[in-house]
């Protein structure tokens, strides 16, 4: 068997994979300065990257980059009966800025992010301790960011109110937990 390189697996050339690797290293070098580098025009330049645009080979993400931001990042790995159950639930919350189908002990990894721990620990607590689909929760706190890694912010997250039992306006919190409240002092957690 034939072991296909990242190249032809992606269907790009050498001077796309370039301008993959060029912009990868700075997004915000210039048309001018790709077209030098692998000895075409401008145009022909900004034509390759809506081909790899359209290809979804490049694309932009907008957030804060982990490396750099006090923001509070926790990986969560959750194990459930039923993994759609839970992803409906979570999908449009503004706290949870990735989340991934997985294989193993755990089927869903989220990346959940917040001013601080305790607004985290709670989170987790509320959409996923509490919530009989789910069997088992590890949380991980990450502490530093090897490389640059954006996340996408929801700024709904200021609308958060630690009385609520949901987490934002658009939170598919599981209507089985209705009696569930944020505490705001130390002594009630």
């Amino acid at each position: 068997m034939i072991k296909k390189t990242f190249k032809e697996i992606l269907g790009i050339d050498d001077d796309d994979y370039k301008i993959i690797e060029m912009l990868e290293k700075d997004p915000s070098v210039t048309h001018s300065d790709i077209a030098r580098e692998i000895e075409k025009s401008q145009p022909a330049v900004g034509a390759r990257i809506i081909k790899l645009e359209r290809k979804h080979l490049l694309t932009r993400q907008v957030g804060f980059n982990i490396k750099k931001v006090d923001i509070k990042v926790a990986i969560v790995f959750v194990s459930t009966k039923d993994v759609e159950t839970i992803v409906s639930k979570i999908e449009k919350c503004p706290f949870i800025n990735h989340a991934f189908k997985i294989s193993g002990e755990f089927n869903l990894l989220c990346f959940v992010a917040a001013s601080d721990l305790q607004t985290i620990e709670k989170l987790v607590d509320l959409c996923f301790r509490k919530d009989p689909n789910v069997i088992n929760v590890k949380t991980n706190i990450l502490i530093d960011s090897v490389h640059d890694f954006v996340v996408p912010i929801d700024f709904q997250i200021e609308k958060f109110d630690f009385h609520s039992s949901v987490c934002g306006p658009d939170c598919n919190l599981n209507v089985n937990l209705p009696n569930y409240k944020f505490n705001t002092s130390e002594e009630e957690s």
